[in-house]
């Protein structure tokens, strides 16, 4: 990684014992202090140790590289060319014969390719290692304190971190342990905790800024403004937009950080560095004046990114004219692969809306607002109210009721799938209120249904169908078709409720004929779950199941595994209720892993009921 080199060796694997000539060894010096070593000047090194007098030293390199492997012919020696800079550098130290190995923070290509190198590249450390390690230095103390694997942690498997945390622990004999872990617990701290002494080559910091000093500008500019995104996760769009050029020339870019060890490709074409690096890029990027506007760019990138995703994944959702330029930005190609996108950067969204700095808090709002579509389909409860509320404080900081209408409308519903039942109804009303006073008669209507849904949840049936009869007025009025099919349905669960389970079927059946039209799959499949329940309850087995049957198909289209789960959850009471126990139990343990997945709490009591029916749950 970016403190350690990546060794390598040439022609096999060396093994010190097998060379009882000896061992020729140098710092190349290729990153750290001081200029590289020149190879004329290790030739002349190792020329006086394989026994050439001072004066017998050849003057040019050719002549050098000639009297070098002359003397190492027939002599089993080991070379050590440690911390190399460059395939330059190391090409004239190869001997004719004999073994050699090479430590770098890059791979010199040319001599994989030509001379036939081995790669080992050296990883971080895991947590077992790490402790290890610390165990060699500080003894049965690691097994007695628990504070040791924070420890570990906090030095992000770095071999040079924990060295130093082993000396400074070492150092603080009558110190627990938790104490430098609280030390190292501090972001913003933990660099400053791991310099010691004068020595640079025992910090991080300097260490860290060796592979950096190595790169070329460009490379080294886009580092330290991964310190300026807010998740440190880039891809080559989101580091074009950080640096401010083609997507084409960014390419690069990750691939020229990942060779430096700068950073890494935890999944396919996404790119991060280990945590202290992270932290160090973040050092760069706040003393870099040009990290606010890169910041800046960023954030349109992410906006327009999401708002074209958005397009393909919730249509016929009304929309807000977006600021900033879209930079790069391009139309995805289908609903999988915008949704691939939302799914792939929902959590640089959340951190961006996170940023509580005034010149971005219309960006802030308009992207919360953008991705609810995302959260809705995916469940994501914590992201949506963690985005949103950030974009509240923006809305509530720029004094624009117009979005802070929107905002509340949408983090009501947040509050209300959360069970927060009262903040919920607190929000739905401040909203109501802003969109009558802004004059927005659609929001003002969408603030109404919400509250319909949130009184049916509360017991307040009559209340309920009411207010969605409202909103449901104003829809059909102004042509709003999504809008319709939504009220439409929520009206029909509120006649479930009430027992009017024929007049629950025919508003599902108008919901369903809109959201067929409309392609609205996320919509159907909610709907055909709904149905399944009716047709349940109305004693129509046949009907219930085609309608569970109906529902997975529309999920899987959305990619919504939630209606999946809810319909494999129906259609598994179904099966058990006329006596197919394996059929239930198969669809139930389908269900429990997708609830699972989305982190839902249906999944304890489906897992529970699986138990006793003999199934397994886990």
């Amino acid at each position: 990684m970016g403190s350690g080199r990546a060794p390598w060796s040439w022609r096999g694997r060396a093994h010190p014992g097998d060379f009882p000539d000896g061992q020729l060894w140098v710092d190349l010096r290729g990153h750290g202090t001081g200029r590289p070593l020149e190879p004329d000047e290790v030739l002349g090194a190792f020329l006086r140790d394989l026994g050439a007098p001072g004066g017998e030293v050849p003057r040019t390199r050719h002549e050098r590289e000639g009297r070098y492997r002359s003397l190492l012919h027939g002599r089993r020696v080991l070379v050590v060319l440690d911390n190399a800079a460059s395939e330059e550098q190391v090409r004239p130290l190869l001997p004719g014969a004999g073994a050699v190995v090479v430590t770098s923070r890059t791979a010199p290509l040319g001599l994989v390719v030509h001379e036939g190198a081995e790669v080992l590249h050296l990883d971080l450390l895991d947590a077992d290692r790490g402790l290890s390690l610390l165990r060699d230095v500080l003894g049965e103390r690691v097994d007695r304190e628990p504070a040791a694997a924070e420890v570990v942690a906090r030095c992000g498997g770095l071999p040079l971190a924990l060295r130093i945390v082993a000396r400074l622990a070492r150092s603080r004999p009558g110190s627990p342990l938790t104490g430098l872990a609280a030390e190292l617990r501090r972001e913003r701290d933990r660099l400053t905790v791991l310099e010691v002494g004068g020595d640079p080559r025992s910090s991080v910091r300097p260490v860290l800024s060796w592979s950096l000093d190595r790169l070329p500008d460009e490379a080294a500019r886009a580092f330290r403004l991964v310190g300026a995104h807010p998740t440190g996760v880039v891809d080559a769009p989101a580091l074009a937009a950080l640096c401010g050029v083609e997507v084409t020339r960014a390419t690069r870019l990750p691939r020229d950080l990942v060779g430096a060890h700068l950073l890494a490709e935890p999944v396919p074409d996404r790119f991060a560095a280990h945590d202290l690096l992270r932290l160090y890029a973040v050092e760069l990027a706040e003393a870099d004046p040009h990290a606010p506007a890169a910041r800046m760019r960023l954030f349109d990138h992410v906006l327009h990114a999401a708002e074209r995703a958005d397009r393909l994944v919730t249509p016929h959702r009304y929309r807000i004219p977006l600021v900033g330029e879209p930079g790069g930005v391009e139309d995805f190609a289908d609903y999988d692969s915008a949704l691939a996108w939302l799914h792939g950067h929902w959590r640089d969204a959340v951190a961006l809306c996170a940023l509580d700095e005034p010149e971005l808090d219309v960006r802030r709002r308009q992207l919360a607002y953008t991705m609810r579509g995302c959260f809705f389909l995916a469940k994501q409860w914590d992201g949506w109210l963690s985005s949103h509320l950030g974009a509240l404080a923006a809305c509530l900081r720029s004094g624009d009721r117009h979005a802070e209408a929107r905002i509340r409308n949408d983090l009501g519903r947040v509050l209300l799938e959360l069970g927060r039942l009262d903040a919920g109804a607190e929000q739905y009303e401040t909203a109501q209120r802003l969109f009558e006073e802004v004059g927005d008669r659609h929001g003002w209507s969408n603030a109404v249904a919400n509250r319909a849904v949130l009184l049916r949840r509360s017991g307040n049936l009559l209340e309920a169908l009411r207010l969605n009869q409202v909103a449901l007025d104003h829809y059909v009025a102004a042509g709003a078709r999504r809008n319709t099919g939504i009220a439409w349905r929520s009206r029909a669960k509120v006649h479930v409720e009430m027992g009017d389970l024929v007049e629950a079927a025919a508003d599902l059946e108008r919901a369903v004929t809109v959201f067929d039209e409309l392609g609205l799959h996320l919509d159907l499949a909610e709907a055909h779950n709904s149905g399944g329940v009716i047709a349940a309850r109305l004693g129509d087995a046949v009907r219930a199941r085609e309608e569970h049957s109906a529902a997975p198909a529309a999920s899987r289209a959305c990619g919504s595994r939630y209606e999946e789960a809810e319909a494999l959850r129906h259609s598994g009471g179904l099966a058990a209720a006329r006596g197919a126990i394996d059929e239930a139990v198969a669809h139930w343990g389908a269900a429990v892993s997708l609830y699972r997945a989305l982190g839902s709490p249906k999944a304890d009591g489906l897992a529970a009921e699986l138990r006793s029916r003999g199934g397994v749950s886990e």
